[in-house]
């Protein structure tokens, strides 16, 4: 079972042979997420969309099923991983009720967080919280939902699927160390209950990027200076990182093959 779903990737496997490629890529990038959402209306709720293959394989994570654990997005550029962390925000409320989703924000950047919230979810249905990495009410969180994990894996009837977005986790590193051991702690085991880790790594950090793409089981590159692209050569190949393009494309592994995929656009 892949990390990262979506319907038919049988078809694109056969295709990949036929082609002879080294991974799956379309340059149909021109929609949005209200297009997709429209022609997906159907998707099971819970459903994360990040974008799609070519114009019929839509990618989604399924936030029922715990094999995928935790999600890295990795760039050089922290404004589409942001941008990338909305679309899957609006995709699952679209399909959702706020009581079977919330989710909570950790960014040097709540205000830009919040006028973005506001645009989909104005009276802050799906949203819990949205904490700058420097407040102390960012630390309180991850304890919290580190808290509500431990109970939760102690047999305590889940309630609704929440995903904790860090938008840049060199936060972390400001973080009391009991804090941070907590975080790593959900890395690992929150995804059982239904709580998920999203975070976004700046590949222009290299060395702290490395470290933290070797904590994530599933990881989405982005766009990144040609320069950048061989310091992750031993888990992408270089080839895929080079023909990534600026703010909405992406790639992430499936099986054994590496899926090339555009994110939606946003209004507004």
């Amino acid at each position: 079972m892949s990390e990262i779903s979506y319907p038919h990737i049988r078809t694109q496997t056969n295709l990949k042979k036929k082609t002879d490629q080294k991974h799956i890529q379309t340059n149909s990038s021109d929609f949005d997420l209200e297009d997709m959402l429209h022609r997906f209306q159907h998707a099971p709720d819970q459903t994360a969309f990040l974008g799609m293959v070519g114009e019929d394989f839509p990618v989604m994570f399924d936030l029922k099923d715990p094999r995928t654990q935790s999600i890295l997005t990795v760039s050089d550029h922290l404004p589409s991983l942001r941008r990338l962390m909305l679309v899957m925000v609006q995709s699952i409320a679209a399909y959702t009720t706020p009581e079977n989703f919330q989710y909570v924000v950790i960014s040097d950047y709540p205000e830009k967080w919040m006028q973005t919230i506001e645009k989909f979810d104005s009276n802050y249905e799906y949203c819990a919280g949205v904490s700058g990495g420097y407040e102390n009410s960012a630390e309180d969180w991850i304890l919290y939902l580190a808290s509500k994990t431990e109970s939760r894996l102690n047999g305590r009837q889940n309630s609704a699927s929440v995903i904790l977005f860090v938008d840049d986790l060199n936060q972390l590193e400001k973080m009391d160390m009991q804090v941070r051991l907590n975080y790593d702690w959900m890395l690992r085991h929150s995804s059982k209950v239904n709580i998920w880790m999203v975070a976004g790594t700046d590949a222009q950090q290299v060395h702290q990027a490395r470290q933290n793409v070797n904590r994530f089981r599933t990881r989405i590159f982005g766009q990144m200076d040609h320069k950048l692209a061989p310091s992750f050569k031993d888990i992408i190949p270089v080839s895929i990182l080079e023909t990534l393009e600026p703010n909405r494309n992406f790639s992430t592994k499936i099986g054994s093959d590496w899926i090339r995929f555009w994110a939606p656009k946003l209004q507004g």
